[in-house]
């Protein structure tokens, strides 16, 4: 089989497939094995058709001629060889004859490109461990299904960053990646770069080797046990996240009055509700129910985001204002409370724009706080002042209720919450500006 005999001389002689001969100018490709004795021509036969398929093979799928290319497509055919069963002609198996050829591209790879690029071939050819590359291409799609735009994006840059790393220091290939190496990147890899960043980048390689532990490409995570700790300010209670003061919600109340961001405030502040749920209310969210009024949340960040907020009688009068002209505005047939949003980011949200707005105008008012969190935290603490129980307030502000009474036997569906939302007590001076 492959072998014919030409003025003595044994060659061997591969079928170029249909779709390649146009390329190859040809319909065989044979080629001499320089020698007149058969036996040895048997023997030589497995390596000379193997690196002539490995090159159709490399034609292609077009191989760039770089040798990780190259040994991509010569570990395919490596690894499909038998490296069982030994040839009856000769010492060794099919798999091993493939490695001859291999060795011999690699000699000529060292010719050309030099001896680093023949090492990092043959290992490569020669491995059944995929290369980084591939299972990170592998993973990204398929994480993506799960994860919002953004955190993909994210995922994708710390990974690349990781890849690049890899590359200047030849590592290659899965099996290469140890606690070791794991630990040296964290080390070299980020200087002058705060801790807690460095932390979301490993924890994006972290769920990279996660994915892969589950498809059996490694027997453990590297980057286990190597998030950094990230130290606080001692006796600083500004680094810490923080509702606003009383002077700042004053503040907040009459200078954004007016302005499109005044009516965002205002509900967050009596509702506990996220800015991008309260982006992405419709007039329909907007419910009567028992001759009360509620906020339906139909989305959110988690499971307990989806919930029903009662209308607090102070915003009760701006809700339905909304909701009217929600309903009667031209060109808003979707029905946004807010219609004039404009949705930004990876993800569209609605909240995208607004949030970077909202940080300008506080800021031209002087409420230049990073650590304060969008009113979330006001409502939890005039809940708290109003004697609200832990578990109602949480039903409220959509947190979830972890113990296994509240949190696992009873939802909450006979607590009155509109009753709830009127015992919030908020500092001196704010109701009226509301």
């Amino acid at each position: 089989m492959y072998l014919v005999k030409r003025r003595q001389t044994w060659y061997v002689r591969v079928t170029v497939p249909p779709r390649l001969q146009k390329v190859v100018r040809n319909t065989h490709i044979t080629r001499t094995l320089k020698t007149r004795d058969l036996a040895e021509a048997q023997r030589l036969r497995h390596v000379a058709v193997a690196q002539i398929k490995a090159e159709l093979d490399a034609i292609g799928k077009g191989e760039d001629g770089s040798a990780v290319a190259a040994a991509l497509i010569w570990r395919d055919t490596w690894i499909k060889a038998d490296a069982n069963a030994q040839d009856p002609d000769h010492e060794h198996t099919a798999q091993q004859g493939v490695e001859l050829a291999i060795e011999s591209r690699a000699e000529e790879i060292e010719a050309t490109q030099g001896p680093e690029a023949a090492k990092d071939f043959y290992r490569i050819a020669t491995s059944k461990s995929p290369m980084l590359s591939e299972t990170r291409d592998l993973w990204l799609p398929e994480a993506s299904r799960t994860i919002t735009k953004q955190t993909a994006r994210q995922y994708d840059s710390d990974t690349n960053r990781f890849l690049e790393w890899a590359t200047k220091k030849r590592v290659l290939l899965v099996s290469d990646v140890n606690k070791r190496l794991a630990g040296s990147y964290v080390s070299e890899a980020f200087p002058d770069i705060a801790a807690k960043t460095i932390n979301r980048h490993i924890s994006s390689l972290s769920m990279w080797w996660r994915w892969q532990e589950q498809k059996g490409f490694v027997e453990m995570n590297p980057w286990q046990g190597q998030v950094l700790r990230v130290k606080g300010k001692r006796g600083n209670k500004e680094e810490k996240r923080r509702p606003y003061s009383a002077d700042e919600i004053c503040t907040l109340l009459t200078g954004l009055k007016g302005r499109p961001l005044d009516a965002l405030f205002r509900l967050g502040l009596f509702t506990g509700a996220r800015l991008d749920e309260l982006c992405s209310l419709q007039a329909k969210d907007v419910l009567e129910q028992e001759g009360s009024w509620w906020l339906s949340i139909t989305e959110g960040k988690t499971e307990n985001a989806i919930r029903l907020i009662p209308v607090h009688s102070a915003i009760e009068p701006l809700v339905l204002t909304l909701k009217k002209e929600a309903t009667t505005a031209k060109g808003n047939p979707d029905g946004w409370l807010f219609p004039d949003i404009t949705p930004g980011g990876p993800d569209n949200k609605r909240s995208w724009n607004v949030s970077k707005k909202f940080t300008r105008e506080r800021r031209k008012l002087g409420v230049d706080t990073p650590q304060t969190v969008f009113t979330r935290m006001n409502l939890a603490e005039a809940l708290e002042a109003g004697e609200v129980p832990i578990s109602t307030a949480k039903l409220i502000i959509g947190h979830e209720r972890g113990d296994l009474t509240f949190g696992g036997y009873s939802k909450g569906e006979y607590v009155n919450l509109k009753v709830a939302i009127e015992k919030a007590i908020f500092p001196a001076g704010i109701l009226p500006l509301v």
